[in-house]
Parts: structure tokens; C-alpha cells; sequence
């Protein structure tokens, strides 16, 4: 099973203060946390019997992200496990008070859309001569007719965008505020990954390799095997960013600066939160303009059944006084 981001996040600070007090791997991973306590039992013992970390980590089930394990990995290779932990902690409470911030946004437009999936084909079985028309199975059809198509299409887009549709993802990247989110968490995820492995001591034309995997961007997976070739070179990468076309002069910049300063790590970091923090912007746009388009389709729903409804009426009141 999956965990959440607040329970990850808190799995990551409870496992980074044990070892920081000087607790084993095993000891730390036998204290309780929201983690499945079957499997982190599993780890401990794997621990314990001397396997490799990266052993370890791996055998871990899927509640424990696979976009982490390189940092964790290669963090406990080089002594600096509490330490990526900790900031692996901090991303993950990002993550999630910005998953709440968009549920929480479109509770109420979703809602409103349901209840008028519910009670306008009620409305249109009203008859003013004849009452009712219809039974439950045409009620029932009439709430499908609005639903299954709306579901279906939510359902084959999540779907596709799982699969990493090429188009689909074309088609996101060109959306309104979507397309804003998009790129810069990508690069807050690049920058993210290539701050941190550089700080858990991974090599430099490996960290690009693996931050590029991990920003699940083609354009920025293509960059970064571009600057591993570079790396491979003996070259410095910072002057080869602007010809991969894949960063902007922000970015250009603040990576020259770290290699000039030797704080190429914290640069990243930093230019990390930054991306996170207009990633999380455009997030916040979606979740307005999007849920706002949704609360306008049930509005022009309701107002055609109102304006059919009044009509059926006045259509009637037509027809008595035309017969005195």
C-alpha cells in the first residue's frame, strides 16, 4: 500500500531523530511510525544481518516512494542520512498541504455538479398534464447520461497520464495554469534531486543522470544526459546549461554562481523551493479556474432545465386559456 505525503513526512523526521541520537538503522526502523510495521520489521532484520543499505531500502514495499530511494541510498552511503531525511520530510509536507489546498478547492464546485447530476433528470420527468413520466429507470438513466461520460473521461484522462501518454502530457503542458504547474515542479524536482544527491556525495554526472529520471521531464531527462556526456568530458556543466534550451537564465545563473562559490548544493536547494513555490502558485490558479469552469457548466445546466421547466409551463397556462 501507498502512504500518504504527511505520513511519509513523518516516517522520514522520526527516522532521521533516532539516527541522529545515535540509534542503529535496525533500531530506528523498529520504532513505531506510520510505516507498515510488517515491512520496516523486514528492514530492520535486513539490517541487521549486515546487508547493504542500498539493499535495504530496496527491498522496501511500495509505501516507501521510489523517487526517494536514490536520495536515502546514497544519503546513508555517505553518512548524511539524518540530514536528507530531514529535507525529504519538509518536500513531502509541501506536497501535502498543497494536495489539500486543491481537494479542499474543488469539494465545493464537485459537490454543486453531483447534486445537479441528481435533480435535474428528476425535473425533466415533470410533466404539468400528465405529472411524472418515466419511472426510476428513466431517472436513473437520465443521472447516468451526466455522470458516466463525465467519470469515464476523468478516469481515461488519469489513466493516460499515468502511462505518461506522450499526448496527453503534450496536451497538459498547454493548459492554462496546468502547463505554469507543470513546468516548474519538474524543475523544482530537478533541482530538488540535483541538490540533494550532490549533498548525500554522489557524483556529479550521476546526480544530473538521476535528477533528470526523477523530474520525469523529457526535456529536462534529455538535458541532463546531455551535461552527463559533458560531465564525462572533464567540463564543467555551467557552461553548457543554456545550449541544452532546456533552462531558463534564472536557473543558468544560479547554478554558475554555485559552482564559482562551492555551494552548488544549497544553491539548488534554494532554486528548488523557489520553482516549488510557483509550481504551487499555478496549482492554486488551476484550482480556481478549473473548479470555476466546472461550477459554470452546472450553472448553464441548471439554467436550460430552469428555462425548459418555465417554458413546459407557460406553455401550459397557453394552452388553458386558449381552451375557455
Amino acid at each position: 500500500m501507498s502512504l500518504s505525503h504527511a505520513k511519509i513526512a513523518i516516517f522520514y523526521h522520526l527516522l532521521g531523530q533516532q539516527l541522529a541520537v545515535g540509534l542503529t538503522l535496525a533500531q530506528a526502523l523498529r520504532t513505531a511510525s506510520p510505516a507498515p510495521a510488517n515491512d520496516t520489521a523486514h528492514l530492520a532484520a535486513l539490517a541487521e544481518s549486515g546487508r547493504a543499505v542500498d539493499v535495504v531500502f530496496t527491498e522496501a514495499g511500495n509505501w516507501l516512494p521510489a523517487e526517494d530511494r536514490p536520495f536515502l541510498i546514497a544519503a546513508a552511503a555517505s553518512g548524511r542520512l539524518p540530514v536528507v531525511l530531514d529535507h525529504l520530510a519538509q518536500r513531502h509536507e509541501r506536497l501535502e498541504a498543497t494536495r489539500r489546498r486543491v481537494v479542499l478547492a474543488s469539494l465545493y464546485p464537485a459537490g454543486v455538479f453531483h447534486f445537479a447530476a441528481l435533480v435535474l433528470p428528476f425535473l425533466r420527468m415533470i410533466d404539468f398534464e400528465k405529472g411524472l413520466s418515466g419511472g426510476f429507470a428513466a431517472y436513473f438513466g437520465g443521472v447516468a447520461l451526466i455522470l458516466v461520460p463525465v467519470w469515464g473521461a476523468a478516469l481515461a484522462f488519469a489513466w493516460l497520464v499515468r502511462r505518461r501518454n506522450p499526448a496527453m502530457l503534450a496536451l497538459l503542458d498547454r493548459l492554462p495554469a496546468i502547463g505554469y504547474y507543470r513546468r516548474n515542479q519538474a524543475l523544482a524536482d530537478f533541482s530538488f534531486a540535483l541538490g540533494l544527491l550532490l549533498e548525500s556525495g554522489v557524483s556529479i554526472g550521476l546526480a544530473w543522470r538521476t535528477a533528470g529520471n526523477i523530474s520525469r521531464s523529457p526535456r529536462l531527462e534529455n538535458a541532463a544526459r546531455r551535461i552527463e556526456a559533458v560531465v564525462a568530458q572533464g567540463l564543467s556543466p555551467g557552461a553548457h546549461l543554456l545550449a541544452t534550451g532546456a533552462f531558463d537564465s534564472l536557473f543558468v545563473g544560479r547554478y554558475q554562481t554555485g559552482e564559482i562559490t562551492g555551494g552548488l548544493e544549497a544553491t539548488m536547494l534554494a532554486l528548488a523551493a523557489n520553482h516549488q513555490i510557483e509550481a504551487e502558485r499555478g496549482l492554486t490558479r488551476a484550482s480556481l479556474l478549473y473548479p470555476g469552469l466546472l461550477f459554470a457548466a452546472v450553472v448553464v445546466m441548471v439554467a436550460y432545465t430552469v428555462l425548459s421547466f418555465a417554458l413546459g409551463y407557460f406553455n401550459m397556462i397557453s394552452r388553458m386559456a386558449d381552451g375557455l
